[in-house]
């Protein structure tokens, strides 16, 4: 493989190498000639436009002064620099230049064509009419400043030339890795599937045969051998994901149940609770208006009554939890109001050592509910929050923004209007997270919580139409997220509707 490549490398740069020793001497001769001839051409028409020029002069020259003005015309044609040799002959005598080489030996004929007779000067001469007499001016143009601009072209094209040679052979050594690198990858690929790599596949592109031939009978080895392999690895990867899916999908769905059980029972319970706690309430204060205010009796009874309006407390917060929200009090009202009046609320009581920040948008975020249970949301989640950061102190975040599509598996697509709270606190494993919605589950000690504070939250959150999701880790924090289908302008009009019908 190694020889095959070396010689493909060295056919071609031979190959182009004689192309270029065939073309490059001709065209190099070609291109000069082409400047000679234009710079020759260009330089003749010029002085014959000149020359032309300086006879009509001279024969619109009158007056006895004739020969003064004739010499004067000469000198100011040697003067303009091109003329190195100026004459006017008659039958009986000459006028030369006064300041130009009068013992200039020039050839008895004109030039026929640039460089002619070999003397770097080309002669030209013109016949002037000077009444009944003819005069000839004869004059005589340096070549050199052209020669030299000839062969300053020529050195120019030559450096071009070589500049083409030079990049043409760059090129073909370029070109001829570039045609043997399909071959060295076809040897790399060989060599990893005959070392157990079975998934490097042998394809490379290439216009000689052979190499088509054995890359083709290569790969259709190779898929005949790990062809079985490959679709019954990826039937085993689907079955896994497939399997996943089913897992969390049951897992969800015994969650969902299991908490849809509880408030089922939890609101039976309630139901009856209350039924039973109304005759105690009014019985106590029906026999609290008998007793006279000061005596012990009077404030027993009170007690009880304390006591039984913490219990319907306790039922109010139970049947939240429990039922849908009422569509009589639905309304499109902006999430931002309730969470600063519960934030205002809470930067009363939270101790010292907490710090409580938020952040929202300055669009009003609509969403359609009741106001006051998002106010009881927020509540309920702050105060877990600080109770998570008690001892050690720590930062308590609020932040509201819209959010369209959401990447959350249990979010519907469409637009939400999102309430995230934050902390620092102590955080939760994953076997609380399992449970931390159910009623009556806590992880407090008995009698600081009821355990119905996230299970109400859920509660109300699922009757706005909303999903609440959770992320916690161990010692760094956790973090509530609710999602709120954003205020559309349909559900504002049936809530104007369900308020006007109230």
């Amino acid at each position: 493989m190694e020889r095959l490549v070396s010689s493909l490398r060295v056919r071609l740069i031979s190959v182009v190498l004689v192309i270029l020793a065939a073309l490059v001497p001709p065209l190099y001769l070609g291109i000069s000639a082409i400047v000679r001839e234009g710079y020759a051409e260009r330089f003749v028409n010029s002085l014959r436009t000149y020359s032309r020029l300086v006879a009509d002069e001279l024969e619109a020259l009158e007056g006895p002064d004739f020969e003064r003005r004739a010499v004067a015309l000469l000198d100011s044609a040697v003067l303009s620099g091109q003329v190195v040799f100026a004459e006017i002959r008659d039958q009986t005598h000459t006028l030369h230049s006064s300041i130009a080489t009068s013992s200039l030996d020039a050839p008895p004929r004109d030039d026929l064509h640039f460089g002619d007779q070999g003397d770097q000067i080309y002669f030209i001469t013109h016949t002037v009419n000077r009444g009944d007499h003819a005069l000839l001016l004869r004059l005589g143009f340096d070549e050199v400043p052209t020669l030299e601009r000839i062969a300053d072209a020529e050195r120019r094209v030559l450096i071009a030339m070589a500049t083409f040679v030079t990049a043409s052979i760059a090129v073909a050594v370029w070109l001829s890795a570039v045609i043997a690198r399909p071959m060295v990858r076809l040897q790399e690929a060989a060599q990893r599937v005959a070392s157990g790599d079975t998934h490097a596949q042998l394809h490379v592109g290439s216009s000689i045969r052979e190499v088509q031939e054995l890359n083709y009978h290569l790969e259709h080895m190779r898929r005949e051998l790990v062809g079985t392999n490959e679709r019954l690895s990826l039937e085993i990867r689907e079955r896994e994901v497939s399997e996943e899916k089913r897992l969390d999908l049951e897992r969800r769905l015994l969650h969902r149940e299991r908490i849809a059980t509880i408030g089922t029972l939890a609101g039976g319970v309630a139901h009856e609770f209350n039924n039973i706690m109304t005759p105690v309430l009014l019985y106590s204060q029906l026999a609290l208006e008998e007793v006279p205010p000061d005596s012990a009796l009077a404030q027993d009874l009170a007690r009880v009554i304390a006591a039984a309006h913490r219990a319907r407390s306790l039922v109010t917060r139970i049947l939240t939890f429990s039922r849908e929200m009422d569509s009589q009090q639905a309304a499109v009202f902006p999430l931002r109001v309730p969470v600063e009046e519960a934030l205002a609320l809470l930067r009363e009581i939270v101790p010292a050592n907490i710090e409580i920040s938020f952040d929202a948008p300055q669009e009003a975020l609509p969403v359609l509910g009741d106001a006051s249970l998002v106010h009881q949301v927020v509540i309920n989640l702050c105060t877990n929050a600080c109770e998570a950061m008690r001892s050690s102190g720590g930062r308590l975040t609020v932040m509201l923004e819209a959010v369209d599509n959401p990447a959350e598996p249990q979010v519907r697509p469409g637009r939400y209007h999102v309430l995230q709270v934050s902390d620092t606190g102590h955080g939760m494993d994953q076997a609380v997270l399992a449970h931390i919605f159910e009623p009556f589950f806590t992880t407090r000690e008995v009698g600081e919580g009821t355990g119905l504070g996230l299970s109400v939250v859920h509660g109300i959150v699922s009757s706005m139409g909303g999903v609440i999701t959770v992320r916690s880790t161990t010692g760094r924090g956790t973090s509530f997220r609710v999602y709120l289908p954003a205020a559309t302008v349909q559900s504002q009009k049936r809530a104007g509707a369900a308020s006007a019908q109230a």
